[in-house]
Order: structure tokens, then sequence, then C-alpha cells
């Protein structure tokens, strides 16, 4: 080895105690520091806490309350998946399948309320021939049973009327006399007025039991009369929807059944998707919703739409569908939507423009409110069932109960309780503010773009 060498690493030597020097002190640093704030720990906390809480030279922050329009809406995208076609079912009835008897030609523009398909009704014609003859024979099954009955009460009276009166004269002219009447004579006057008056019980039992026939025929009559009308309804009604009718104006096109479209002939089931019509005047989009923004999504909240290839004009639909369950749209993603169809009733002009598969930006609507007060949340207090919230009058506050709306992102809207340039509270006045660390864990949590949106303006 050089002297050179050697000279070299002599400063080197020379440097590693400093380095190790100025680490141990470091940590010591770091342990008393420590240590101080774990001995010191309650007193730090205390006066952190007394710079926070409320006293009587820190005043409640208060607000002027305006109505203002308010809107929560939520972003959403998607694509243009074709023009809107409405299925018409086969009709539900009481045969299962039904028989195509007429099929309109596919390709044929036809308005609201035109007939499609008719379905063969000799069956159904049939029966209701077959009730109404029932129903026919019912009636005057009822007339002829009535007329008996009030026959055989005549008849039954008339009967009764005599026994009385047979059992009357036995009674008045019975020999008890032996010396004038032999015993023959007087035994068989006991036998006759004996029959007669069980001859007036037999009667009266008879007239019971005939008025509960009676009764039950009648019964049986009416039976049979309901479950006709009931089959001449029923019947009816499946007359009646044996001919499909178009719901709006539009194209009809054939659904085809393993490429194989429907002739008159086949059967039909319920339910059976034949013919479906496509609107001409209405596009079908597909939106995707992510999970943490559908609070209240639903069927009927409106959509505004912008389409990247017309990013100058803003469209309108209204949500058709939303699937029940939200559900990833790429394996293994964190990220879970709610996929809903949307109408877009107002293409107009542009629908030439417009193709299928076409990205689109959407707002999905949630709340709308024409006027209403918007405030923090923290100005809103739940107590049990009610919600209040803090009125200033003169020097002191008053809790109020109030109605609220949609909330979100720390606004929170009063529909009622309260009114116009009152001064609100931004915070409970009773109670203190307590010092504590935000929960890290959610900030951000769902990941991904979007979130809900307020707008709101001067009322």
């Amino acid at each position: 080895m050089s002297y050179h060498a050697q000279d070299e690493m002599e400063p080197n030597k020379r440097k590693k105690p400093a380095i190790v020097a100025v680490r141990v002190l470091a940590l010591l640093i770091i342990i008393a520091a420590a240590s101080g704030i774990l001995m010191y720990r309650s007193t730090i906390w205390t006066r952190v806490t007394r710079v926070l809480a409320a006293t009587e030279d820190d005043p409640i922050p208060v607000e002027v309350l305006e109505k203002v329009a308010f809107q929560l809406q939520v972003p959403a995208y998607g694509e243009i998946i074709g023009l809107e076609s409405i299925p018409i079912p086969t009709p539900s009835t009481r045969t299962g399948s039904l028989k195509i008897a007429w099929l309109i030609p596919e390709g044929s523009f036809v308005k609201a309320g035109d007939t499609v398909v008719r379905f063969d009704s000799t069956d159904a014609k049939l029966n209701l021939e077959k009730q109404e003859n029932t129903l026919d024979a019912n009636q005057e099954r009822f007339k002829i049973t009535t007329g008996n009955q009030k026959t055989d009460e005549k008849v039954l009276g008339i009967d009764k009327t005599d026994a009385e009166k047979d059992y009357e004269y036995a009674m008045t002219v019975l020999p008890q006399d032996e010396t004038i009447f032999s015993k023959w004579d007087i035994i068989e006057a006991k036998i006759n007025a004996a029959f007669a008056k069980e001859k007036i019980g037999f009667l009266s039992n008879k007239g019971r039991v005939q008025k509960r026939i009676a009764r039950s025929d009648q019964q049986i009559l009416a039976i049979e009369k309901n479950k006709a009308q009931t089959e001449i309804t029923i019947t009816q009604q499946t007359l009646a929807a044996l001919e499909l009718k178009t719901p709006r104006d539009g194209l009809l096109l054939y659904r085809r059944d393993r490429m194989r479209e429907p002739q008159m002939g086949d059967e039909s089931w319920q339910g059976q998707i034949l013919v479906e019509l496509v609107d001409l005047a209405a596009l079908q989009a597909r939106i995707y919703v992510l999970e943490r923004d559908a609070g209240s999504l639903g069927k009927d909240k409106p959509v505004l739409i912008s389409l990247d290839a017309i990013p100058e004009r803003e469209f309108h639909g209204v949500v058709r569908s939303v699937t029940a369950l939200a559900q990833p749209l790429e394996r293994n993603s964190p990220l879970k939507y709610f996929i809903c169809e949307v109408t877009i009733h107002d293409a107009g002009q542009d629908l030439k423009r417009i193709k299928p598969g076409m990205s689109l930006k959407a707002d999905v609507i949630l709340e709308k409110y024409d006027s209403c007060f918007v405030v923090p949340a923290s100005a809103v207090t739940p107590k049990g069932s009610q919600t209040l919230v803090y009125i200033k009058q003169g020097e002191k506050f008053i809790a109020r109960s109030v109605t609220v709306g949609a909330a979100s992102h720390g606004q929170t809207t009063i529909l009622s309780g309260v009114q116009d340039k009152e001064l609100i509270a931004m915070r409970n006045p009773f109670e203190s503010r307590k010092a504590h660390l935000p929960d890290f864990s959610k900030a951000g949590a769902g990941g991904g773009g979007g979130g809900m949106r307020i707008m709101f303006r001067d009322h």
C-alpha cells in the first residue's frame, strides 16, 4: 500500500465517531421529547381544549337565512345504445297458449292504439256462448224453482188448515161416556184426534224442511249464476286481450326466436314477445352511477346529458330502470356502479347525428327544490324524532323544530320551520366544542372521480 492511500483513509476514520455521536444525540432528544409529552399529556390536552372551548368571549357564528333554488345531482358517464324499443308481450289467459290468427307486416309504421297482432278467438267465443246459455238456463230454473216453492207453500198451508180443523172437530165431538158409546168408538175417536194432532206437527216440520230446501236451492242457483257471470266477464276480458295494440307511434319489428320470425298459426305463450315497437323520437342510453353517489337514485329521475360528439347541446332524459345491485365494470375493480337505462325524448333534429356507441356524460338530478334554505350541516341538531335549529332573537337563541330535505357534503336544506332573514346559529350554542382528530381513513372512500354536486342560486 502506498503512503498516498494511507493518508486518504485517516480522515475517514476520524469522521465515523463524529457521525455516531450526532445520531446518539438526536436519539436522546427524541426520547426526552416523547417522555415530556407523556408526562404532561393531560396538561397539554387541557390547554388545547380550553383554547377550542366556547366561552362568553367566543361568539356563536350566525348566518342570515335566504331562500335559494337548490339542486342535488350526481355525475355519471355512459353511451348511446340506440333507439328506444318497447316490447309488446303476449297477454295472460286461462287457456295458456294462444294461436296467432293475423300479423301486421314487419316494418309498418303504426299509430298509438293500432292493432298489430290478433289471436284465434274461436275457443273464447264458444266458451262465452256456453256461459251465456248457462246463465239463461239458470234464470229459467230460478223462475221455475220459485214458482214450485210458492205452490208447495200453498198446498202445505191448505193441508195444515185441514189437519187443524180435523183436530178441532175430533176434540169437539170426542165421545167419553161409556154408557152411551162403545169402547171401540171412544178409542177410535181418540186415535183420530191424536192422528190429527200428529199430522199438524208433521206438516209444520215439513214446512220448515221445505223452506230449508228452498233456501239451499236458491243458494245453489245463486252460486251457479255468479260462476256463469264470472266466466262471462273473464271470457270477455280474454276476447278483449286477443288483440295486441300499440301504446304509441313507431316502427314495428318482429322479435325473432331462434332466427325464425313469428307466423300465422304459431302458438304463443304468456309473456312471449312477438313484436316490438321502435320509437323513432326517443333515444335510449345506458349510464353508470357510482355506488357511493346513488343515495336516492331511482326510476323517473331527470337526467341532463351532453354528448362528446355534440358538445354545444344539452339533452334531457328520464331514468327508466335501475339495476337492483351495484356491480364492478371491470374485473377485480373496487368501484361499483349502478347501471341505469335512460330515455332521451328531445333529440329532435340531432337524431340523425347520434349513433349507437357514442360516449356521453350525464348528471342525474336526485333532488330539486325551487325555494329552500341551505345551511351548514352543523346548524342542524337531531333530537329524538325532531330536527332542531337555533334562531337568534335578541341576545338569546331559541330552539326551532324544522323539516329538512336533501343533504350532502356538509350542506343541509331546510324546507319549513324558519322564516326568511332570520339569524340561524351555525352550531348548537348550548354545546361546547370538543377537539378531535379527523378520521383520515374515510377520506376519498370509494376512490375514482365524480362525487355529488350541489347547485344553488339566489331565489
